[in-house]
């Protein structure tokens, strides 16, 4: 019983310590950001992103988050500044401003880039979305967003897809070759299908759009037809003698991620595993424990071994921390599968069964990093449970425990 309260006592003087070291933190943390803020006033954004993360790192807060994407579109890193966007979203509360930031992500992604487009050789005409747009060598800026090159130089032509994201230059080159006609007996190619206009390449060059219809040689072909935002459709034919072989290509559209780019919508999750102990207050019985699960942001779900008032139990439990803040209260529900041990001071009786627990207390985030968190929990709450077969008297039993325990927790991977 001395070891049990010590071990309470030590988990209260530990809060308590860590407490006062993450006030200081938070002051440090205001003065890094009060830094950034200053170097954005003299447009030193490289600067003004590294106080940004410094404050971030002591205490982890959306507004340097939002900060650190405005600098980085401010010097032009787009795709940079969009991965810090996604992360303001994953982590700040709900708000109209939500909804501006995923405008500026769809923005940001659809910002003019530089195109480039070579031929061999040059002097060919470049149509962009079947728009006429120069001769090659072409470079000019292109509205960001799927693009359609294609090329033709008199019987000579070809086409591809291209994605323009965040302002990013790319580079295109094309060797046009002059497709003979077919000699000699003929068959046909029709290929129809959707979207309507999506490219089409019979043996890698590229003969027209959706819906088409062309002469080949008799004999196996290879087929490709593309779009972009589509996945390609690839297929071979074989084509006889004044036969017509038809072809559908209907092309699936990709996934596409709204309200965010990349894996925004993605929860992280961190896998868990803790220690502790602590006492029943109903039985001044000590009780042990040990919490493996799953953590994802303010969520987590847990397995619990451990051994109360002379029960061993399993509990399975989910819990939700009420606030993204390091220190927030919690709360919890979850089921208990018991075995009495009989062997307890109050009682005789052995068997097994179950019941309902809740749970609730404080949960504080003593450090916070990409690679983990480690954790100290105070909880309290109740198990109610009934135990078959029997007792001693062969009658079957029931109890009631009221737990105090302080646990330490470490969750691998980024959580939150």
């Amino acid at each position: 019983m001395r070891v049990l309260c010590s071990l309470i006592t030590l988990a209260l003087i530990t809060l308590a310590l860590t407490s006062s070291a993450h006030a200081d933190s938070r002051r440090e943390a205001r003065d890094a950001f009060a830094k950034g803020e200053a170097a954005d006033k003299r447009k030193d954004y490289r600067a003004a992103i590294e106080h940004y993360l410094h404050a971030y790192e002591l205490a982890p807060h959306h507004f340097a988050l939002y900060n650190i994407g405005i600098d980085y579109e401010r010097l032009g890193e787009y795709r940079e500044s969009a991965e810090w966007f996604n992360r303001y979203i994953k982590e700040a509360p709900p708000s109209p401003e939500l909804d501006r930031v995923n405008r500026l992500l769809i923005e940001l992604r659809l910002r003019p880039a530089k195109l480039t487009v070579t031929t061999k050789p040059p002097g060919a005409r470049v149509f962009i979305n079947d728009q006429y747009s120069g001769t090659t060598p072409f470079a000019k800026p292109v509205k960001g967003g799927g693009v359609r090159v294609r090329v033709e130089l008199g019987g000579q032509r070809d086409e591809r897809n291209v994605d323009l994201e965040y302002g990013e230059p790319k580079s295109m080159e094309f060797t046009l070759r002059t497709v003979a006609p077919p000699v000699g007996p003929t068959g046909t190619l029709e290929i129809t299908g959707t979207p309507e206009g999506a490219s089409v390449a019979i043996n890698d060059q590229t003969v027209g759009t959706l819906p088409a219809k062309i002469e080949v040689i008799p004999g196996k072909h290879w087929i490709r037809v593309t779009q972009y935002g589509y996945q390609p459709f690839e297929t071979t034919a074989t084509v006889a003698i004044n036969q017509t072989t038809g072809v559908m290509a209907l092309l699936v559209q990709e996934g596409v991620t709204m309200g965010g780019v990349g894996d925004a919508g993605v929860l992280p999750i961190g896998y868990m595993f803790g220690v502790g102990g602590g006492i029943d207050l109903k039985s001044a019985e000590p009780i042990g424990l040990f919490d493996f699960g799953i953590r994802a942001g303010q969520y987590d779900i847990a397995i619990r071994a451990g051994k109360a008032a002379g029960y061993l139990a399993v509990d399975f439990l989910f819990r939700w921390a009420i606030t993204k803040a390091r220190l927030s209260p919690y709360i919890g529900v979850g089921y208990s599968y018991i075995t009495v041990s009989g062997d307890d001071t109050t009682s005789m009786a052995t068997g097994s069964g179950g019941g309902p627990e809740a749970v609730g207390g404080l949960r504080f985030d003593i450090t916070r990093s990409m690679a983990g968190i480690t954790t100290l929990i105070l909880e309290s709450g109740f198990r109610y449970h009934t135990s078959t077969p029997t007792d001693d008297m062969g009658r079957a039993t029931s109890g009631l425990v009221i737990p105090l325990m302080a646990s330490f927790q470490y969750t691998y991977g980024r959580a939150r």
